[in-house]
């Protein structure tokens, strides 16, 4: 069945208008369910860092009641081992936020720099395609760009300014959380097994 041209573009429209809702609402979801994340992952490295500090302070105790037994204290290079790496654990855990919390500003800021570089390079190509009344001369037209083209500029040395400390917060981000789970494996790991040694 052959359609009018009319109707054609009436359901290519609906189908695109419904295709856009469709992107807009997964969109949405998306962002709604990465601050959720976002969130999680906090609460997990705040957790990490009580845990951490509760496993040094416990492992004091501990060592203090082991002097007090007329026992030998075995491997207590495993005890120092395992304080050095819950410390760096809490240390990491501490600041993963601060970094991921830096990170997500500088993204941010640059993503916007870059919008608004755009939007005035924009300007300056299609000022020729517009009908302006007093932009017809080469003159108007220049001092309608002049100052679009040095704020593009000023714009893009800004996108580049926050996309170094971006990339640089980011691997510190990543970096931190990382070292943060290993040493705590590591440091728990070996309170574990100096504790088994002097039971």
């Amino acid at each position: 069945m052959n359609l009018p041209h009319n109707a054609k573009a009436h359901f290519a429209k609906q189908h695109m208008d419904d295709a856009a809702k469709g992107l807009a609402a997964v969109a949405d979801k998306r962002l709604e369910e990465s601050e959720e994340n976002q969130r999680a992952y906090e609460r997990f490295y705040n957790n990490l860092a009580l845990l951490s500090g509760g496993s040094i302070a416990l492992s004091i105790t501990y060592l203090g009641y082991l002097k007090s037994l007329s026992k030998v204290v075995l491997h207590q290079q495993w005890l120092a081992a395992s304080w050095i790496s819950l410390f760096i654990c809490l240390m990491c855990s501490v600041f993963y936020v601060f970094f991921q919390t830096h990170y997500g500003f500088f993204y941010r800021n640059r993503e916007y720099c870059e919008a608004v570089k755009k939007r005035y390079e924009t300007e300056i190509n299609e000022v020729g395609n517009l009908n302006v009344v007093n932009l017809q001369t080469e003159s108007e037209i220049e001092a309608y760009t002049a100052p679009r083209r040095e704020a593009a500029r000023t714009s893009g040395k800004n996108a580049k300014w926050n996309e170094r400390r971006e990339k640089f917060y980011e691997r510190s981000w990543i970096w931190t959380g990382r070292v943060a789970r290993l040493a705590f494996l590591t440091g728990f790991g070996l309170l574990l097994a100096f504790a088994i040694k002097n039971m």
